[in-house]
Parts: structure tokens; sequence; C-alpha cells
């Protein structure tokens, strides 16, 4: 079974990819990264993963029968979108399988759209027709500071 992941690049992605690479399960791992230089450190096969490119995307995922999608870190009002692309890519692909890291909270906080965007992502993965699973972590401010005056 060919596993990618997605945000190769990224803190999440990065992280991923190396507690997978420690399993050792000897099945084929590739990561996506929208600039996919930024990853090649990984020791891995990169093939380009850009959100907003869902042909891209379609073509990267070629061969991959389970996807980990990373939720981005755009704007909580492109979210949305965004992975609805991935997902629109991973069926057209022939994925079988979706993982999505979303999040938990409280729908009366500050943090209400990203909560929101996380919340849809999940029912359009379990609409998506493919097997999925769901990991909710917690809420983390680190990489949503800079949209801080846009939550409150």
């Amino acid at each position: 079974m060919t596993l990618a992941v997605t945000t190769a690049s990224g803190q999440l992605g990065r992280a991923i990819i190396g507690a997978l690479k420690k399993l050792d399960t000897g099945q084929p791992l590739i990561g996506l990264a929208r600039t996919p230089s930024k990853a090649v450190d990984l020791g891995i096969e990169i093939r380009p993963g850009d959100y907003d490119d869902t042909e891209q995307m379609t073509a990267s995922l070629a061969g991959v029968e389970s996807l980990l999608v990373v939720s981005s870190m755009s704007p909580p009002d492109e979210r949305t979108g965004q992975h609805r692309n991935v997902i629109a890519a991973a069926k057209a692909a022939g994925v079988r399988k979706l993982v999505f890291t979303s999040i938990q909270g409280k729908p009366d906080t500050g943090f209400a759209p990203i909560l929101a965007s996380s919340l849809q992502t999940e029912q359009d993965v379990k609409d998506s027709g493919m097997d999925w699973a769901i990991g909710r972590n917690g809420i983390y401010i680190e990489p949503d500071i800079e949209y801080i005056d846009t939550y409150r």
C-alpha cells in the first residue's frame, strides 16, 4: 500500500513522515509539498502538492492508495475549498482511504472559523465515498498567530 502525506515541508507533515519512517513498514511513502524543494531532505519521494491546484494534485496522487491530509494553514475561509480540492483529486486519482488531521474545540470561541472549516472538511471526507479516518488535535495557537486579529 502506497501512503502519501501532504504538507511534507511543514511542521506537522514532517513530523508525521518522520514517525512513519521510524515504523519502517516497508510500504512506499510519498511526501507532497507545495514547494517540493523544501522537503527533499526527508529521504522519501517528494511530489508537488498544492491544495489550490487540483489537476497537479491528481497527477501527484497517481498510485497512492492512502492519503493523509494535513489541514491547510490558509485563512479559515479558504481552507474548506482547498480541502475539497484535495478530496476531489484523491477521488480522481483512485485513492482508497483518506485520513484528515482535524481539530477539537468549542464553537463559541474566537477559533470558531477554524473549527467550522475543519468540521466541514470532516463531513466532506465522510461523504467522499472513500474509506476514512479523522484525527482531532487540540487547537494550538502557534500556526494561527498571524490571523489572531481576524479571530477577535
